[in-house]
């Protein structure tokens, strides 16, 4: 398996070559200067040893020997280099002879010396050999050469400390250009892009809601922005499609309803109005006792329970039109406070409202909005059967629909139009202080044919139908609970009277 380079290291390999080039190069440059100024130093001295032996010429040495035999005691440190003397013939007058090479060397710069004057002769300039020949005269008349030599070991040893010097340089500037690089670059990139892997790793795992932070360069924060932007896109988008699929899925028992319903009414209806004939007959039945009639009644009234049934499955399986209308959102809470207050099934229970001022207009079917409301009273009185202090109250606020934008296109943008828009919504609550519903059923509250009541209470299809209509209204109706509270929530869109008209829209569901 090949092993991936992070891009940290890559850089950061990167870098320091290029410091450890540029650095090296400056000093190489800078060494070659201090070279070149610690021979011209070497030249200088070599230069005034020589000239040192020639004004010995003019102070009483008359002889090339005895000019030699100076030259020879003379330390090369004081002297700037070692000397010989060579006569008019090139021969050398006193010491120890130089090796073939030197005398080589030695021949053709004393040749040189003869036609030019002084000649000099620079060797390597990372060696630091230095060659220098003067022709000289006695006061007798004799001839011959002055030979400077310096072999370059007190040149290296001046050059030494500067490389050493050069190289830590070299070592410390690149080390700590590198570190500070790789501490820089993980703070500003490489930190930013692993948080925006980590980002993409938990959104490719199915984790929509993971957002990252905005950090780093300015393109790292314009990526980390649009990287947001995408998630809370695919968010949105995938909360669009479980709502398509949860409508699709109740579209489905919708339809399942449907044909049940078809099936019982065709199959159930006739054997149905036969019983409630022969209970009729029964109870008309002049002989028949009292007990007879009785068990007669109770079979009429099973089998008109069995019809209701019937109609209503059949009722439900049918999207009725909707007839809309335009109307005040406190006056339909105030009717169904109205409408259940006398009923027995409120008996003991207080029912309480609680409307918030200026509630705008909402376009309902007053007849289906009604009914969702009386369903989720009765709803709430059957579960405050046996609690202490029964309360049920009902409430109308203004609401801010997070599923729709919060600026339409055709809106003007100053600040002052938010005063004039209408609310998008309106949110009527139905709460209770009952026990609350059990958390393993609260996903279920809006199935058909769910229900926790007593057999013979209900038939499941109560809280399925108001979320039927709340959506053919165009709203939606949630619900949260605990111990102690439910609150059912129906949210509808306001009425735009904003829109330049005042009568409803069309609303011919079919």
């Amino acid at each position: 398996m090949t092993r991936r380079v992070g891009v940290q290291l890559e850089i950061v390999a990167n870098l320091f070559v290029m410091m450890f080039a540029g650095v090296a190069l400056v000093g190489v440059v800078l060494l070659s200067h201090s070279a070149v100024t610690v021979r011209d130093e070497a030249v200088e001295r070599l230069r005034m040893g020589s000239r040192h032996l020639e004004s010995l010429l003019e102070r009483g040495v008359n002889d090339l020997a005895d000019l030699a035999a100076v030259a020879h005691t003379s330390t090369p440190r004081l002297a700037g280099g070692e000397f010989a003397v060579l006569d008019a013939s090139g021969r050398q007058v006193l010491g120890p002879p130089f090796d073939a090479a030197g005398r080589q060397q030695i021949a053709e710069l004393v040749e040189l010396a003869r036609a030019r004057g002084e000649v000099l002769e620079l060797g390597s300039l990372w060696r630091g050999e230095l060659a220098l020949v003067t022709p000289v005269r006695t006061h007798s008349g004799q001839e011959g050469f002055l030979v400077g030599r310096s072999r370059g070991e007190e040149y290296r040893a001046r050059l030494a400390p500067l490389v050493a010097s050069g190289v830590g340089l070299l070592v410390i500037a690149t080390s700590v250009f590198a570190g500070f690089g790789a501490w820089l670059l993980r703070r500003r990139v490489v930190s930013p892009l692993a948080e925006l892997a980590r980002g993409t790793r938990r959104v490719a795992a199915g984790d929509l809601a993971a957002r990252i932070a905005t950090q780093g360069p300015a393109e790292l924060e314009d990526l980390a922005a649009s990287f947001n932007r995408m998630a809370e896109a695919l968010e949105a988008d995938r909360a669009a499609l479980e709502r398509a699929q949860d409508a699709l899925a109740r579209g489905r028992r919708l339809a399942s309803v449907g044909q049940l319903a078809a099936g019982v009414a065709h199959e159930v209806g006739n054997p149905v109005a036969a019983i409630l004939g022969y209970a009729e007959m029964c109870q008309r039945e002049r002989g028949a006792s009292a007990r007879s009639r009785e068990l007669a009644e109770h079979i009429a009234d099973e089998a008109m329970r069995i019809r209701t049934l019937v109609r209503e499955m059949l009722d439900l399986s049918r999207p009725d039109a909707l007839s809309v209308e335009r109307v005040p959102a406190a006056e339909l809470l105030e009717r169904v406070a109205e409408r259940m207050r006398p009923q027995p099934l409120l008996a003991g229970i207080e029912l309480a409202s609680s409307l918030a001022p200026e509630l705008p207009l909402v376009d309902v079917d007053r007849r289906r909005i009604e009914q969702i409301f009386v369903n989720l009273v009765e709803n709430a009185a059957h579960a405050l059967r046996g609690v202490t202090g029964p309360r049920i109250e009902l409430a109308a606020e203004r609401a801010r629909d997070p599923a729709r934008p919060a600026r339409r296109a055709s809106d003007r943008t100053d600040e002052s139009h938010a005063a004039e828009r209408a609310p998008d919504s309106v949110a009527f609550t139905v709460t209770d202080n009952g026990p609350g519903i059990d958390p393993e059923h609260l996903p279920y509250v809006f199935d058909p044919f769910f229900t926790t009541k007593e057999p013979g209470e209900g038939s499941g299809l109560g809280l399925w139908n108001a979320h039927r209509l709340a959506e053919l209204l165009g709203g939606r109706l949630e619900v949260a609970s605990q111990s102690g509270r439910t609150c059912f929530r129906l949210v509808l869109p306001a009425a735009d009277t904003n829109a330049g008209h005042g009568k409803a829209p069309s609303a011919d569901h079919r």
